[in-house]
C-alpha cells in the first residue's frame, strides 16, 4: 500500500497571535483573548508567555487574572480572526484539494494525490510553513506523517513554531516514550485507569493486548490499540456540512429588561446568518438557549419543514421561543444565545411557494457593505435599538460582553 503524507498546521496562539500582529507592543507580553479579567466567560486563548504562568484556552477569566495579574485581557474580534483564518485555507488549498478545517486554526492537508507535482514532499511542507509566516505574518508548527494522529502528534512535538516529521519506519521510536495523554482517545478518566496499572508511556500500552483494552474501555479500547501503534486509516473530510452555527452573549449583569434581550438576540441572530450566506446553508432547526441567574440553562427548538437562512424569518423563530422561555420564569438572565442546526447546502424547493433569491442576494449585498465598512455600519431596527439602550446603560457604568462560539 502506497504510503501517505500527511501535513497538520496549527497557528500558534491564534487569537493572541493576531492581537500582537495588529499591535506589536504587545509581543513578548502575555496575552489574554476572550474578555476582561472583572468579566464572566473564559479565556479564549492564551500567548505563551501567559501560558508560563498556568493559564490555558477555557480557563475562567478570573482565575487566569489570579495566574497572571499583570497580564494583557482582550475580548478579541471575532469578525478578524475569520478573516484571518479565511486567508490561511485559502492559502493552503493552493498546493492540494485535500485540505481539512479542523478548526479555524488548524488543518489537514494530504499531498499523496499531488505526488507528480513535488520533487520532494519534505521540501513542500517547509515551504507552505514559510508561505503562510509571510504572507500572513504569523508563527505556525507543522507535523508530518503518514497519516493523522501521527501528523497530529508530530505538530504537538513542534510546537511552538517548529516543523517535525516522522521518517517512514520511525513511528515506533516516536511514539514509545510519549506520554499516554498525547493520544486523543485518552481521556481524564482512562488516564486514571492506566496510570493505576502503571502505564506512563504510549509504549507501555503495547503490552496490553487487545481484548483487555476492549474489555476497560469497550469500543474505545480498539481505537485505543490502533491509536497508540500509530495505525490510521481515516481519510481528510475536504467537503463536509458543519452540523451546526451558534452565537451566544454573556452578560456582565444578569439583565430582565425585555427589550434588551429581545435587541440581543436580534444581533446574534444576525451574526449567525453570516456564516449561513457564506457556506449557502439552510437550517431546519433553530434553538434558542438562556442561563438564568441561578446558572440553570434551558433550551427550546423548533423543527422546520422548510429550511432557513434568512434573518427575519430567523430571528422570528427564535423571538417566539425566547418569550415561551422567558416568560416561564421570573428569574433574570446572564446568557442568551442562538443556535441553527441540521444545515443543508440546498434549499429544497416547494411546490406551494414561489421561488425568489431576492432575500439572498439582499443579505449578500449587506455582508458586501460590512465587509467594506464594519459589522455596525448596516444595523436591523432592533439592533439600533441595542446600540442606544448600550449607550445609555454605558453611561450608567454597566458595559456587556458579547461573545462568539466557535463554527
Amino acid at each position: 500500500m502506497r504510503r501517505r503524507f500527511i501535513i497538520h498546521i496549527d497557528i500558534d496562539a491564534f487569537f493572541a497571535a493576531i492581537e500582537e500582529l495588529l499591535n506589536p507592543s504587545l509581543k513578548g507580553k502575555p496575552v489574554i483573548v476572550g474578555g476582561l479579567p472583572h468579566e464572566r466567560g473564559v479565556a479564549s486563548t492564551a500567548s505563551y508567555e501567559a501560558r508560563r504562568y498556568g493559564v490555558h484556552s477555557g480557563m475562567p477569566l478570573r482565575k487566569a487574572y489570579q495566574l497572571c495579574p499583570h497580564g494583557i485581557f482582550i475580548r478579541g474580534n471575532y469578525q478578524i480572526y475569520q478573516t484571518f483564518s479565511e486567508k490561511f485555507f485559502h492559502l493552503l488549498s493552493q498546493y492540494t484539494p485535500d485540505v481539512e478545517e479542523a478548526s479555524l486554526d488548524e488543518a489537514y492537508l494530504d499531498l499523496t494525490r499531488c505526488r507528480p507535482l513535488y520533487f520532494s514532499f519534505s521540501r513542500t511542507a517547509r515551504e507552505i510553513k514559510q508561505r503562510v509566516e509571510k504572507e500572513l505574518g504569523i508563527s505556525v508548527s507543522v507535523g508530518v506523517g503518514s497519516n493523522k494522529i501521527l501528523a497530529k502528534l508530530a505538530t504537538r512535538r513542534a510546537k511552538p513554531g517548529g516543523l517535525f516529521e516522522i521518517g517512514e519506519g520511525r513511528e515506533e521510536e516516536f511514539l514509545k516514550d510519549l506520554g499516554i495523554e498525547c493520544l486523543p482517545g485518552i481521556g481524564p478518566k482512562a488516564q486514571v485507569i492506566l496510570r493505576m496499572l502503571n502505564i506512563h508511556k504510549i509504549g507501555d500500552l503495547w503490552g496490553l493486548p487487545r481484548p483487555t483494552l476492549r474489555s476497560l474501555f469497550g469500543l474505545s479500547g480498539e481505537e485505543l490499540f490502533l491509536q497508540s501503534r500509530g495505525i490510521d486509516s481515516r481519510p481528510l473530510v475536504t467537503a463536509s456540512v458543519p452540523k451546526s452555527v451558534s452565537r451566544e452573549t454573556t452578560f456582565l449583569q444578569d439583565l430582565w429588561d425585555r427589550r434588551l434581550l429581545l435587541a440581543h438576540l436580534a444581533y446574534l441572530c444576525d451574526r449567525l446568518t453570516l456564516p449561513l450566506r457564506r457556506g449557502r446553508l439552510f437550517a431546519h432547526i433553530i434553538e434558542v438557549k438562556v442561563r438564568y441567574s441561578d446558572f440553570k440553562t434551558e433550551a427550546r427548538r423548533r423543527l422546520l419543514v422548510s429550511p432557513v437562512q434568512e434573518m427575519g424569518r430567523i430571528y422570528s423563530i427564535a423571538q417566539e421561543l425566547f418569550l415561551g422561555l422567558f416568560s416561564s420564569s421570573r428569574l433574570s438572565l446572564r446568557l442568551v444565545g442562538v443556535k441553527a442546526s441540521d444545515l443543508a447546502r440546498a434549499r429544497p424547493l416547494s411546490l406551494f411557494e414561489p421561488y425568489s433569491e431576492r432575500s439572498e442576494r439582499l443579505g449578500l449585498a449587506v455582508d458586501q457593505v460590512r465587509e467594506k465598512y464594519g459589522f455596525g455600519s448596516l444595523l436591523t431596527v432592533r439592533e439600533k435599538m441595542l446600540e442606544s439602550l448600550y449607550s445609555f446603560e454605558k453611561k450608567r457604568g454597566f458595559v456587556l460582553k458579547t461573545a462568539s462560539l466557535t463554527k
